[in-house]
């Protein structure tokens, strides 16, 4: 196996991008090599003049962003309203250990925030229930308030 010299592997990739009709076989027959080996060295002499890829940048982390300041008249009214919504206080509580990780509250301090507000509510509830009460058509209550007496379906049995 002889080895062709760099001014070899350059003809035979002029030869190759010239594209005259018969250039590769006359330089293949010159050289002492197969056509194979001419294109060969064409395309390893084209891969080495390609100018280098440009360096990615690094990528970045993502920057968290700013953790919101509650106070707490914010997170009091964030708890009752979330409790208001049907979220249980554990919970609710879950969801402000997200917004401020360090000063969330917990569940008790949660449910004591809750009993104080629909304490405040009480007396404003029972006006709105007492006017509210004569323009009642339709009453959708749940078995639970008969002490579950509904038939079950096969498949949906009492617990």
């Amino acid at each position: 196996m002889n080895t062709l010299s760099l001014r070899t592997w350059v003809r035979n990739a002029t030869a190759v991008f010239s594209g005259c009709y018969g250039a590769v076989t006359r330089q293949a027959e010159q050289a002492g090599c197969s056509r194979q080996t001419v294109y060969d060295h064409a395309r390893q002499v084209e891969q080495r003049l390609q100018p280098a890829a440009p360096a990615r940048p690094p990528v970045e982390a993502p920057v968290p962003a700013p953790v919101a300041a509650l106070d707490e008249p914010t997170r009091r009214r964030v708890a009752v309203t979330a409790f208001a919504m049907g979220i249980s206080t554990r919970q609710i509580e879950d969801l402000l250990r997200i917004l401020q990780p360090e000063d969330g509250p917990d569940h008790s301090t949660i449910a004591r925030w809750v009993a104080e507000e629909a304490r405040k509510a009480r007396d404003v509830l029972k006006v709105i229930d007492e006017a509210c009460i004569p323009e009642v058509r339709t009453l959708a209550v749940d078995e639970i308030f008969f002490g579950g007496g509904r038939p079950w379906w096969g498949s949906s049995r009492p617990a």
